[in-house]
């Protein structure tokens, strides 16, 4: 497995944890490649990593299961034999800092329903059918608006943008661990000798980390958000 490492000053955007954005002031990046699992990004102030598995088995870029041009992990939601199904789903991530920091989340799923249809002798195929899949709000075992679930223990306050920020501020030179995601809810497909479908997730998720005095100025938040 590779390990990718990205080295900026003040703040990090992760998309996956694989590429990075950074504010103006960023002086330079490279990257690096490591043994170790997990998708690795190194900065002056922090370090954050992203363990994507399923039933425990990590990825990395070159597997089959993420789609490198999109930026995806392709996450399958209607069979539960599927090496890559959705209740086997699990994202860790680990970040230390060299200073104080907060951190924010987005979560980015898209949910694609794919139906077949099927060539009855001396007719003409018609194409796939193709729709996006929107999920109402579900419990609080769930992530807003998806049948992702969300990890132990992650207990986040959200905004109107859709941004999770967790409440503890991350303590310098200490290991933090944010359990996003734990499996999820497959999707209900129908088969029959007409036509059949499938069921797949996008998922890409953000990860912003800051200097801890500086969250305010930096995200626009109220000083007082976390009060």
């Amino acid at each position: 497995m590779r390990t990718f490492i990205l080295k900026k000053k003040i703040i990090i955007l992760i998309i996956l944890t694989l590429i990075a954005i950074s504010t103006s002031l960023y002086a330079y990046a490279y990257f690096e490649n490591n043994q170790n699992y997990g998708f690795v990004i190194e900065t002056g102030e922090f370090e954050v990593i992203s363990h994507i598995s399923f039933s425990d088995i990590e990825i990395d870029i070159n597997s089959q299961y993420y789609d490198a041009d999109n930026q995806v992990v392709i996450i399958d939601a209607y069979n539960p034999q599927a090496v890559n199904y959705i209740g086997k789903l699990k994202v860790d991530i680990v970040i230390n800092p060299n200073i104080a920091a907060r951190v924010r989340i987005k979560l980015l799923d898209e949910w694609e329903l794919t139906r077949t249809y099927s060539v009855l002798y001396g007719e003409e195929p018609i194409d796939p059918l193709v729709q996006t899949v929107y999920h109402t709000a579900q419990s609080s075992l769930f992530h807003p608006f998806s049948l992702l679930k969300v990890g132990s223990n992650y207990i986040p306050i959200y905004d109107n943008n859709g941004y999770a920020y967790i409440t503890e501020v991350l303590q310098k030179n200490e290991e933090t661990i944010i359990h996003l995601i734990d499996g999820g809810d497959g999707y209900p497909t129908r088969e029959n000798e007409i036509y059949s479908e499938t069921c797949f997730v996008h998922l890409r998720f953000s990860v912003d980390v800051v200097q801890a005095n500086r969250f305010a100025e930096l995200w626009s938040l109220d000083p007082d958000f976390f009060d």
